[in-house]
C-alpha cells in the first residue's frame, strides 16, 4: 500500500483516520496486552533517524553494516523488563523506543503476508511466526467485533 506525499499534519492526520476506518484499527496502536511476541529474535534494525547511541545494539545477522538492538540470553530484546509474575512484559525504553519499534503491527504483518509466506519467513529466521499468528488473532477479533459476534 503506497502512502501519498502529505504536506501539512493535517492532511496526516485526514489520511490515517481514512486508513484506521478502512482497516478497522490504527496502524501502530497495537493492543499489546503485555504479548511482547515481537521482541523476541525480532532484529529491531535502527534506521536513519535513529542515535545508536541511545542503544545497547550488535550487528544485524541479515544485513550487512547495520546496527540492531541487543539482545539477553534467552533472545528477548535487552530492554524487554517482566512486570511480574502473570503481569506480562513492558518495554523498559518505550517513550524513547527506535522506530521500527513505534510502526510494528502484527496485523499488517498478518495482512500483508499469507501463512505459507510467513512459514518460509519463518523457516528462513526473518520472521517469527508467532508474530503472524498474533496479528491473524487481532485481526480475527476485529473482524468478530465487526460482525457482532464479540
Amino acid at each position: 500500500m503506497k502512502m501519498p506525499d502529505l504536506t501539512t499534519e493535517e492532511e496526516l492526520r485526514a489520511e490515517l483516520e481514512a486508513l484506521t476506518e478502512k482497516l478497522g484499527f490504527t496502524p501502530g496502536e497495537v493492543p499489546c496486552g503485555g504479548c511482547a511476541r515481537c521482541c523476541y529474535r525480532d532484529a529491531v534494525r535502527l534506521l536513519p533517524g535513529d542515535d545508536p547511541n541511545e542503544y545497547e545494539t550488535t550487528w544485524h545477522p541479515f544485513l550487512r553494516g547495520e546496527l540492531m538492538l541487543k539482545h539477553k540470553p534467552d533472545g528477548s530484546c535487552i530492554y524487554l523488563a517482566n512486570k511480574g509474575p502473570d503481569l506480562g512484559f513492558f518495554c523498559s525504553i518505550h517513550d524513547r523506543r527506535p522506530q521500527m519499534c513505534r510502526h510494528m503491527d502484527c496485523r499488517l504483518i498478518a495482512m500483508d503476508i499469507s501463512y505459507t509466506k510467513a512459514r518460509k519467513l519463518d523457516h528462513a529466521g526473518r520472521l517469527r511466526m508467532p508474530i503472524w499468528t498474533r496479528g491473524r488473532h487481532l485481526l480475527r477479533l476485529i473482524e468478530r467485533k465487526e460482525s457482532g459476534h464479540e
